[in-house]
C-alpha cells in the first residue's frame, strides 16, 4: 500500500494498480451502504421499558427514515437504490433503516413484549402487504421518524416539511392522495397517503391508528370465517382494512373525538396550504401526491412537492381475484350509463327525423294549400274576367244595334228630306202662311191641295220623261251610242247629286250616339264593380255566418251539458227524497 502511495505521488501507476483501487472503492461503497441498512437490526435488539399505552411524552421528531423491503439490502433493484440515495443525499443527518420480513418480526417481538395482542396479530398475519402496512404504523409509534415506501423518492429535505408556525404543536404529518372534488367529475372521494408518514415518538394518533387497524383485521377475518394466517384479502380489502382508507377513517374519528366536532373530508378538500387540526398537520395534495395525474394533484416542478411516488409496487396485481363488488357496480353503472346515452341518442335522432318529416309534411301541405288557393283565385279571376267580357260584349252588341237602328232612322229621314221638292215645300209654307192670314180652310185642306199639286207634278214629270224617250227613239239615239264625253259629264252630275252634305242635324245625332256609347260603357264598368263588391260582401257574410253557426253550436253543446247536469242533480235529489216520500205519516188521533 505504501508503494502504491509512492507511485501515486510520482505519477507512475500501472493499469493493474488502477483496477485494484477501483475494486477497493466498490467494496467500500457496498460495505458502507450495507452497514447503514443494517442499522435497523441493532436498534431492534435494544430492550425498552416504555409503556406505549400510557406514555404521553412528545419528543422532537426523530431523525430516522424507515422503509420496508426484500430480504437483504443487496437484493434491492438499481432504481430503488437510486430513490434510497435521494433520501440519504438530502437528509445527511438522518439514519436510514430498512425493515425486511425477518427483521420486522424481530422488531415486533423486541419492542412490544408486553402487548401480546399486537405481537400475536402481526406474527399471525400471513398477507405480506397487510404486514407491511402494520409494521410502518408500529415503527412510527415506538421510534417515530419518517416512513416511506421503497418506490418513493425525496425531493426536499425533511427539516423543511413543517412550517415553523406549526412545528411545536404537530405530532403527526399526513398528506392527501385522493381529492376528487378537485377533479372534473366532482365525485365524493377523499383519501390520505400512507406511502409517506411523519410522526413523533409515542404520538397519541399512532396509538389510536394501531388499535383501529388491529380491530379491522379481526373483523375482516371473522367476516371470512377464517384466521389471520389463512386470510387472503382482495385489493380493496387491503385498502380498507390496513391501507390508506383505514388511515383516513381513523384520522377523521380521532380528530372528531379530539375537537368534539364532526371532522370529515370537507375539512380538508381543496386545500392549498397546510392545515393543523388538533395535533395532526395535513399537507396539501401537492406535498405527497405530486405527479399523481389521476388525482389532479399538480406536478413536481411547481416547487410544492416534497416527495414523488413512482407506483413501482406490484401488490395490486397479486391481490386481484376478479373485480370487487364496487368495481362490478361501477362497471354495471358505466354500462347502464352508456346504454342510457345510446338510447337517448337514438331517441333524439328518431325525434329529429320525425320532426323533419313532420315539417316536410307541413310544408308540403302548406304548399299544396297555397297552390290550391292560388288556382282557385286564378279560376275565380278567370271566371270573373269571362263574365266581364261577356257582359261587355253584350253591351257593345246592344250599343252597336242601337247605333245601327239610329243610323237607319237618320238615313231614312235624310232620304225623305231629299226626295221632298224644295220649291213645293217653300210654296206650301207660303200658301199655308197666306191661308192663315186670309182666314182660309184648315191645314187639312192645304195638305190635300199639296198632295194634289204633288200628283200633278209627278204626271208632268212622267210626261216629260216619256217625251224625252220618244224624242230619243225618234231620233234613233241609244244611251250606249252617246259620246263618251257626254257620259262622263252625266256621271259627274250623278256623283255630285249623290254626295250628301253633312248638315247640323247629322252632327247632332252622331254626338248623341257617342255620348250614349260612353254612358253605356260607364254603366258596364259600374255594374262590374258593384258585382265584385257584392261578391266580396257575400263571401264575408258567409264567413261571418259560418263563425256564428260554430259559436251557436258551441253554445248549444254547453247548454246541453248544463241541462244534462241539471237533470242529473234532479235525479239525484229524487233518489234522495224517494225514501222520505215512501214513509207514510202516522195518523194523528183527535
Amino acid at each position: 500500500m505504501a508503494s502504491l502511495c509512492q507511485n501515486l505521488r510520482k505519477g507512475t501507476v500501472s493499469l493493474s494498480s488502477l483496477v485494484f483501487i477501483f475494486v477497493l472503492w466498490q467494496l467500500w461503497v457496498r460495505f458502507s451502504m450495507s452497514s447503514r441498512f443494517a442499522m435497523a437490526v441493532p436498534s431492534s435488539l435494544v430492550k425498552t421499558d416504555i409503556d406505549v399505552q400510557n406514555s404521553t411524552v412528545l419528543e422532537d421528531f426523530p431523525k430516522r427514515i424507515w422503509t420496508t423491503g426484500p430480504l437483504s439490502p443487496m437484493r434491492i433493484k438499481k432504481e430503488d437504490a437510486d430513490r434510497v440515495r435521494t433520501w440519504m443525499d438530502l437528509n445527511m443527518e438522518y439514519r436510514y433503516e430498512l425493515l425486511t420480513d425477518g427483521s420486522a418480526e424481530t422488531y415486533v417481538k423486541d419492542h412490544f413484549p408486553q402487548h401480546s395482542k399486537i405481537r400475536q396479530t402481526y406474527l399471525s398475519l400471513s398477507d405480506y402487504i397487510m404486514r407491511a402496512d402494520l409494521i410502518r404504523y408500529l415503527a412510527l409509534l415506538h421510534d417515530g421518524g419518517v416512513y416511506n415506501d421503497l418506490d418513493v423518492g425525496c425531493l426536499r429535505p425533511i427539516d423543511l416539511w413543517i412550517p415553523p408556525a406549526f412545528k411545536d404543536n404537530t405530532s403527526v404529518v399526513l398528506g392527501i392522495e385522493v381529492d376528487n372534488e378537485m377533479g372534473p367529475d366532482r365525485s365524493k372521494l377523499f383519501e390520505l397517503v400512507n406511502w409517506t408518514i411523519m410522526s413523533r415518538r409515542n404520538a397519541p394518533f399512532m396509538r389510536f391508528l394501531v388499535d383501529r387497524v388491529i380491530g379491522n383485521l379481526e373483523k375482516d377475518a371473522a367476516a371470512h370465517n377464517t384466521t389471520l394466517a389463512n386470510l387472503q384479502p382482495k385489493r380493496q380489502e387491503v385498502i380498507d382494512v390496513t391501507g390508506p382508507a383505514a388511515l383516513t377513517e381513523a384520522t377523521f374519528q380521532y380528530l372528531s373525538e379530539k375537537t368534539q366536532t364532526t371532522v370529515n373530508m370537507h375539512n380538508f378538500t381543496k386545500m392549498r396550504r397546510p392545515k393543523l387540526v388538533a395535533d395532526i398537520l395535513v399537507l396539501p395534495i401537492n406535498a405527497f401526491g405530486a405527479g399523481h395525474q389521476v388525482q389532479w394533484s399538480g406536478t413536481d416542478e411547481d416547487g410544492s412537492a416534497l416527495v414523488h411516488h413512482y407506483f413501482a409496487g406490484s401488490w395490486k396485481t397479486t391481490h386481484f381475484d376478479g373485480p370487487t363488488e364496487e368495481e362490478k357496480k361501477a362497471e354495471e353503472a358505466k354500462k347502464n350509463e352508456e346504454a342510457r346515452k345510446k338510447q337517448e341518442e337514438e331517441d333524439r335522432k328518431r325525434k329529429e327525423e320525425e320532426d323533419t318529416k313532420r315539417r316536410e309534411d307541413e310544408d308540403r301541405k302548406k304548399k299544396e294549400e297555397e297552390e290550391r288557393k292560388k288556382k282557385e283565385e286564378q279560376d275565380r279571376q278567370k271566371k270573373a274576367e269571362e263574365e266581364r267580357t261577356k257582359i261587355k260584349e253584350q253591351y257593345e252588341k246592344k250599343l252597336a244595334e242601337e247605333d245601327r237602328k239610329k243610323k237607319a232612322e237618320t238615313s231614312n229621314q235624310q232620304i225623305a228630306i231629299e226626295n221632298q221638292p224644295t220649291t213645293q215645300s217653300h210654296d206650301a209654307d207660303e200658301g199655308q202662311g197666306k191661308g192663315q192670314e186670309q182666314g182660309q180652310p184648315s191645314p187639312q185642306g192645304d195638305q190635300d191641295q199639296q198632295n194634289g199639286q204633288q200628283q200633278d207634278g209627278e204626271k208632268k214629270e212622267d210626261g216629260a220623261e216619256e217625251q224625252d224617250n220618244g224624242q230619243e227613239e225618234k231620233h234613233g239615239i241609244h244611251e250606249s251610242e252617246q259620246p263618251a264625253q257626254a257620259r262622263q259629264a252625266e256621271q259627274a252630275r250623278e256623283d255630285k247629286s249623290n254626295a250628301k252634305p253633312v248638315n247640323a242635324k247629322e252632327k247632332v245625332s252622331l254626338s248623341v250616339l257617342e255620348q250614349e256609347r260612353r254612358r253605356a260603357i260607364e254603366e258596364f264598368n259600374g255594374v262590374n264593380a258593384v258585382r265584385t263588391k257584392t261578391r266580396e260582401e257575400a263571401i264575408k257574410k258567409m264567413q261571418a255566418d259560418r263563425e256564428r253557426d260554430v259559436e251557436e253550436r258551441k253554445k248549444d253543446e254547453q247548454n246541453k251539458k248544463k241541462l244534462a247536469e241539471v237533470e242529473k242533480r234532479k235525479a239525484k235529489l229524487r233518489q234522495q227524497q224517494a225514501p222520505v216520500q215512501n214513509v207514510q205519516p202516522a195518523s194523528v188521533q183527535g
